[in-house]
């Protein structure tokens, strides 16, 4: 577990794999990210096997749970470059506006000292779009 000042970051389990889904088929975390189409559990099961397969990883995720130990989020590296030492943070939180929330800047703050210190990439990187209505 890597613990911060408002979240901890931990493994991801098979039994987030719903609340996931659920998350990520919600029009207002979907319209951030890179997904086409609503998911079911066939993909988001494949999905999670796929991130333990490879060796070395391209997506590293976490689970982000509240100071109350409840998963409030995901959050991770994606499209990591071994080679050129970079990777994209990827996050999603389960909470109102979350982009500006302490929660928020908690997470990437420890993602990026994950990714700067335990692996030693150089550069990091986030895409945010915005909501078009």
């Amino acid at each position: 577990m890597i613990e911060g000042k408002h979240i901890s970051l931990r493994a991801l389990e098979e039994e987030d794999l719903g609340t996931l889904k659920k998350w990520r088929n919600d029009k207002r975390n979907r319209i951030h990210t890179r997904e086409y189409r609503l998911l079911n559990m066939i993909n988001q099961k494949d999905w999670f096997e796929s991130i333990h397969k490879d060796n070395p990883p391209k997506i590293i995720m976490f689970g982000v749970t509240n100071k109350k130990g409840n998963l409030i989020g995901i959050s991770g590296l994606t499209y990591i470059d071994w080679k050129n030492k970079h990777a994209e943070i990827s996050i999603i939180l389960s909470l109102d506006d979350w982009q500006k929330t302490k929660e928020a800047k908690d997470t990437i703050s420890l993602l990026m000292n994950y990714g700067f210190g335990e692996l030693n990439m150089h550069r990091l990187w986030v895409e945010r779009s915005e909501e078009h209505v």
